[in-house]
């Protein structure tokens, strides 16, 4: 079957995140770059004017999208550590030259942000928090990095706070807490896939989240959800996984396996959130995944 289009009618009967600024969390591997640019195409085609930011530096967010364009002037940013210092320059420093192209300049950056934990970290926060304080996007969602980055990310501004009392870098950080500890302008929406170490480390990284910044959690998604068989279809897999042709069987255990896998993971991370009364989603298994999630956040079937 193809694969569906991504200009098809949206229903939104699934109602889209409420805050504008929308981080994508999760352990490598689990589809972060896929709940996102579904995430982006669905607010794009809801009329918003969408920001997709990915801070990996890994090309995961441009594949994710493919050739799908965002609807209505959205963008995708490659946010590179040199780019954001060249941003953060330009911005709060009036500096006319990017500072990437000037060789003493990036070695002095290298130095400091080596000495100083949290600086990488809050030129990052620090440009998306811009897009979002100067109002040109109506959606920002940003492509975060795995696990435990994450958190050091999202937690910068109280970091390097603590660390300075003056200076822009230290002004910085009044305005950007305030924005990312604003439950109705930012939210975290962690993603798993439904086995053991995915689980495991979403509901580790949601504490961590709770734990040690100020920031909230806004939803979840199961990413990769494998079509579930129904308990006569169980059985069924069961004894031709016991039967004699080798194929089928190997093929027939893989299958029955998967889905009990993948209903006791779901389930345990499920018993688990219920009780954050946040939104909890899935994305199933798919030919074109991305459009699946967009499919998901719009309501649609």
């Amino acid at each position: 079957m193809a694969a569906a289009s991504d200009s098809g009618p949206d229903l939104f009967q699934s109602p889209l995140p409420d805050q504008q600024l929308v981080i994508v969390a999760g352990k490598g591997g689990v589809g972060r770059s896929t709940v996102a640019a579904g995430l982006a195409l669905a607010c794009a085609n809801a009329g918003e004017r969408v920001l997709l930011v990915d801070v990996n530096n890994h090309a995961g967010t441009r594949l994710a999208l493919g050739s799908r364009s965002l609807k209505n002037g959205g963008e995708l940013l490659e946010l590179t550590t040199a780019l954001a210092l060249d941003e953060y320059l330009k911005i709060y420093l009036k500096f006319p030259i990017p500072a990437s192209r000037l060789g003493p300049i990036s070695r002095i950056f290298d130095y400091v942000a080596t000495a100083a934990p949290g600086v990488t970290e809050i030129l990052t926060i620090g440009k998306v928090g811009h897009d979002v304080r100067e109002g040109s996007w109506d959606r920002v969602i940003v492509d975060g990095p795995a696990t435990g980055h994450v958190v050091e990310l999202i937690a910068a501004p109280d970091n390097i706070g603590g660390l300075l009392n003056i200076g822009p870098l230290a002004a910085q950080t009044d305005w950007l807490s305030n924005i990312l500890e604003d439950p109705a302008k930012t939210g975290v929406w962690i993603v798993a896939t439904p086995e053991e170490l995915p689980v495991t480390e979403a509901l580790q990284l949601a504490d961590r989240i709770e734990e040690e910044t100020r920031v909230s959690l806004a939803g979840a998604v199961i990413n990769r959800m494998p079509s579930i068989l129904s308990a006569e279809a169980m059985v069924e897999a069961d004894q031709l996984a016991a039967g004699d042709n080798p194929g089928l069987a190997a093929a027939c255990a893989i299958v029955a396996r998967a889905n009990r896998t993948a209903m006791t993971e779901a389930t345990r991370f499920a018993d688990v959130w219920n009780s954050t009364e946040l939104p909890l989603r899935f994305v199933y298994a798919a030919q074109d995944p991305t459009d699946h999630a967009r499919r998901m956040w719009s309501g649609l079937r």
